[in-house]
């Protein structure tokens, strides 16, 4: 009985000791995320997001958040994959191009049975816009959208001021051409050291092109109710034409555009060669933490005339969660977090991102009338007056490839620009078996 009695005393005070030690690994969460950005970098948008991760994690013992990072471009093809093979993340980022795939997919979850359902109307009106539009199907919603990107010219200040440029006075495409002749620059022997506008055609990390709010400023539209190609409007020609005479005909633009990835163009522009790129609203301030806030700006697209301005393509990630993920509902709690209010002004402040909720804009408005911060301004006046966004009814994915495709055919084979479309339009439709 005494031995029987002190095992008992001992194996008590052994489940007392392991009562007193940290909860076992076993019991730990671990949620997976696929996006572009890596949380060890050091750009604006990596920096947000490791600080939201961090709080998150504090906040939440026993969480973990794993960042996968992913080459932005071949991302949601990837993981509609994985999504087949039962292998996707838990969270993942999903381009415009592709939201309608994921979607139609049932590869993301639908966030309202997570914590929409929750939420106050004040809640919901917080997020109003053609971002949540986009993504809500009847009482569903398959995503929260971050990174929103607006897409029209990003320019050096320095420059267009010792060229006696307002930037608010390009509101005509003939204007636009006229502040390009003066922005490009040649030396004694006549060779251009700087080009007043830059904008790649390469079908690698693709920006959709300029013939595009172009033709969408006269009034064009770019698919069919069927999801067929417009591609060969009167408009679209039009703007194609225009697109490639910068290089042709008014020799604003560097024939080496043809094979100019997004990070060319953005090469260009940091390494003086460059007055004016197409560029987008999200990297801004990575522009402006390699040459200072008071040298990079944004501003809209010029006009067609009934407008000041054409509509520029909106797009961004929609961030949702794997409709197969077990542990979905950690996951959804996360992504609740890193786009609500308490992540929402780390991607304002430190990711120099436009905010995804209106209370975020109202309660940093000293934030963005700081100098170098108009841009967030320029954002929030575009996306409410002169934005497009991608339709997601049927798959568009590939199209700006496909468009840039075109542009070189005319730039380096001589092609009619119409020729160049209907051939364009043809190779969409095919892709897609329409």
């Amino acid at each position: 009985m005494l031995r029987r009695s002190l095992l008992s005393m001992a194996l008590a005070g052994a489940v007392a000791g392991l009562a007193g030690l940290p909860q076992a690994h076993a019991q730990d969460t671990t949620v997976r995320m696929w996006t572009f950005l890596n949380p060890a970098g050091q750009s604006p948008r990596d920096l947000a997001l490791a600080q939201i991760i961090a709080n998150y994690e504090q906040a939440n013992p026993g969480t973990k958040v794993v960042v996968e990072p992913q080459a932005w471009d071949q991302m949601t093809p990837k993981f509609l994959a994985a999504h087949n093979s039962g292998a996707a993340p838990d969270v993942i980022w999903v381009v415009t191009d592709f939201l309608g795939d994921a979607i139609k997919s049932g590869s993301l979850a639908d966030l309202s049975q997570y914590f929409i359902k929750d939420w106050t109307p004040e809640q919901v009106a917080d997020r109003a816009g053609p971002y949540w539009d986009l993504t809500a199907d009847g009482d569903k919603q398959y995503s929260l959208f971050t990174s929103r990107n607006y897409i029209s010219i990003m320019y050096r200040k320095d420059l267009l001021a010792e060229a006696g440029i307002d930037p608010a006075s390009i509101t005509t495409w003939d204007g636009f051409v006229e502040a390009a002749k003066k922005l490009t620059v040649k030396d004694a022997s006549g060779q251009v050291t700087r080009y007043g506008f830059a904008h790649g055609f390469s079908e690698n990390q693709a920006d959709p092109p300029l013939m595009i709010p172009y033709a969408l400023g006269k009034g064009a539209e770019l698919f069919q109710e069927d999801g067929k190609a417009n591609f060969t409007t009167p408009e679209a020609v039009e703007g194609l034409t225009f697109q490639t005479d910068l290089i042709k005909k008014h020799g604003v633009m560097a024939e080496s555009a043809v094979t100019w990835t997004v990070d060319d163009v953005y090469e260009q522009f940091a390494s003086d060669r460059a007055a004016m790129i197409m560029g987008a609203s999200v990297r801004v301030s990575t522009l402006q933490g390699q040459l200072g806030k008071d040298k990079v700006g944004l501003m809209l697209w010029p006009g067609s005339g009934d407008k000041p301005h054409s509509p520029a393509v909106m797009a961004g990630w929609a961030v949702g969660v794997w409709s197969k993920s077990p542990i979905a509902e950690k996951a959804a709690d996360f992504v609740e977090y890193m786009l609500g209010p308490q992540g929402d002004p780390l991607w304002v402040q430190v990711g120099g991102q436009s905010p995804g909720l209106a209370s975020t804009l109202a309660s940093m408005g000293d934030f963005v009338k700081q100098p170098g911060n108009e841009f967030l301004s320029v954002v929030s006046e575009g996306s409410v007056n002169y934005g497009w966004l991608a339709p997601i009814d049927y798959s568009i994915g590939g199209y700006r490839q496909i468009l840039n495709k075109a542009a070189q055919r005319v730039v380096v084979n001589g092609q009619d620009p119409k020729a160049a479309l209907e051939e364009a339009a043809a190779e969409f439709n095919r892709s897609h078996n329409r």
